[in-house]
């Protein structure tokens, strides 16, 4: 017996040991081959996560057809990185680097819950891009030529800015990426169309994304109003002119001073400052913020009080009084610095059947003291008939009712769409658990349906608890307990360290109401064939593509046709 098991060792050891010794191997070549350098290119539309991976092709060469006037923009998907080592980076252009070109890296942000079908957050919704949890590269750090890795998956976001003047043609761009001896070379090709993007401005899709003043300040560490915060200001403005955004909301609280109950004091060397810095920029609308709330907060009132739930309620004699002693210095100031055209104002937001009445009333002061200037609001399904020059409902109200809102736009009014909370299913929205193609499609949307304007109240409402704040959230926290949004529905920007930082969702925003412009120059000159590209994209807001692919080649396609039948 003891020698039967002696021979069985004898026999089966070396079989452990080549077995062992061949495990060892080949555990080495998959250490080799995943640190092994991979770099591919990726739409910047395509949604990206901290476990992406490169396909065994990876995709070596880009083409980006662009108009004059935009931005030439592509991801590139990084795996096999070890982290803190260093990644360096460069894109050239007929062996000279390319000044102009802007470098950002993609930060992963966390959805710990899904928006929800019944509810605002759950686990039923089909139409997210992933159960949660999970991470999506979302916001965008403006980089130099070189950052010290943190993850073995990592991507990088290269724009190249396009002249309206730019030359028209073909540029082939080559770019170098290299970490730990390793080094890997890119083709980025852009075809540049005769095609002009116009300037954002005037004349360009209405679109606001309503922002918080007092999260400027509170998540940069500034004193609000201080110099320093003024110039912090500016590098918001100019982020939202570079999303096209060209109208910007001016609470009531921040440009008046409390008196009396009765009596409020317009500071108007503020809101000349306001305006200035948003004009110099390229955003040209104001919005003036909303005079009135409803009354105790309550959803369910039947009225509406004057700046605050507590404030006077807008149609009794003291609230007209006080409506008349706000909007008549409103008036005054829009007069003195040319701003009819300019100005809009809200009155209180979303009202309802329940509301509707003393809503139609409260307008009725407020026309009375801002004579000429358009009212708009955000708006629920209720008759407000001669109340409001500007229609502004939610897309799934818009959608479940159209025919109500075009009798309307027969009249000679304006539909805007907002989205917020809702949509959370198939239709367009701009959470974070959305393809990023959809905030692009609103774009599309709103050229197929003819709107006029698009609205969001989250550009920067980070609704975290101020303990958070210093624990660098939004970056490390989306869903916030007890404030109950789906994930993202807050923001679209981030507080970086020297300025906001733009997203992946905030760019597809861009790109699509680019193309309203794009589509509205076709439509002009042949109608027909715009439509005809128009539904090989979207047929309506829940029939649409989600492949970027199909996309790009639709849009080639526009492009074409616009060169062609350009002056």
């Amino acid at each position: 017996m003891k020698n039967y098991f002696r021979g069985f060792a004898v026999i089966i050891l070396p079989a452990v040991f080549l077995f062992s010794s061949f495990n060892l191997t080949k555990t080495e070549e998959e250490i080799e081959e995943t640190n092994k350098l991979k770099v591919s290119f990726v739409d910047e539309l395509e949604d990206l996560f901290i476990d992406s991976k490169i396909p065994g092709r990876a995709k070596t060469k880009f083409i980006a057809d662009v108009p004059r006037g935009s931005i030439a923009g592509v991801h590139i998907l990084l795996n096999g990185l070890t982290e803190n080592q260093i990644l360096d980076f460069s894109v050239r252009l007929n062996g000279h680097l390319v000044s102009s070109a802007k470098w950002y890296r993609l930060v992963d942000i966390p959805v710990e819950m899904n928006s929800g079908l019944e509810k605002r957050l759950g686990d039923d919704n089909p139409y997210v891009i992933r159960k949660a949890p999970f991470r999506v590269f979302d916001a965008l750090e403006p980089v130099g030529s070189r950052v010290n890795i943190t993850s073995s998956v990592t991507a990088l976001r290269l724009e190249i800015p396009i002249g309206q003047d730019e030359k028209t043609g073909k540029k082939e761009l080559k770019i170098e990426i290299s970490s730990g001896g390793q080094k890997k070379t890119l083709a980025f090709v852009i075809n540049i169309y005769k095609t002009v993007i116009p300037q954002v401005g005037k004349e360009s899709f209405p679109y606001t994304n309503w922002f918080s003043f007092d999260n400027i300040a509170g998540y940069h560490d500034l004193e609000i109003w201080a110099e320093e915060y003024w110039e912090m200001l500016e590098k918001y403005a100019a982020l939202m002119a570079y999303s096209r955004q060209n109208m910007f909301r001016i609470p009531v609280k921040h440009i008046f001073d409390s008196l009396s109950p009765l009596k409020y004091e317009l500071n108007t060397m503020r809101l000349r400052r306001i305006v200035e810095i948003f004009s110099t920029a390229g955003l040209y609308y104001i919005e003036g913020g909303q005079l009135g709330t409803r009354t105790k907060g309550e959803w369910a009132s039947e009225t509406f009080s004057v700046l605050s739930g507590d404030g006077l309620v807008s149609t009794s004699l003291e609230g007209h009084i006080l409506i008349e002693n706000l909007c008549s210095q409103l008036m005054s100031e829009i007069d003195k610095n040319g701003w009819q055209d300019r100005w809009l104002q809200h009155i209180a937001d979303e009202p309802t059947e329940s509301n509707a009445t003393d809503f139609r009333i409260f307008t009725g002061i407020v026309r009375k003291y801002m004579p000429g200037i358009p009212l708009v609001e955000a708006v629920f399904d209720a008759n407000l008939a001669g109340a409001l020059d500007i229609w502004c409902p939610n897309l799934i109200r818009y959608h479940g009712n159209q025919d109500f809102y075009e009798q309307y736009r027969k009249q000679g009014d304006k539909i805007w769409i907002y989205t917020a909370l809702n949509p959370r299913n198939r239709l367009l929205n701009r959470l974070m658990d959305m393809e990023r193609m959809r905030p692009m499609l609103i774009g599309w949307a709103a050229s197929l349906y003819n709107l006029d304007g698009y609205l969001h109240w989250g550009l920067n409402i980070w609704r975290f608890p101020p303990e958070n704040i210093n624990q660098m959230a939004p970056f490390n926290q989306t869903v916030v307990p007890g404030v109950n949004l789906p994930p993202g529905d807050s923001h679209v920007t981030y507080p970086g360290p020297e300025g906001p930082w733009s997203s992946s969702r905030l760019v597809a925003h861009r790109i699509g109401f680019e193309d309203y412009e794009l589509l509205k120059m076709l439509k002009a000159k042949k109608p027909e064939k715009t439509k005809e590209i128009i539904n090989k994209v979207i047929r309506s807001f829940t029939d649409y593509t989600k492949d970027p692919a199909v996309y790009r080649k639709v849009r080639k396609e526009m492009l074409q046709e616009l060169d062609t039948h350009s002056n």
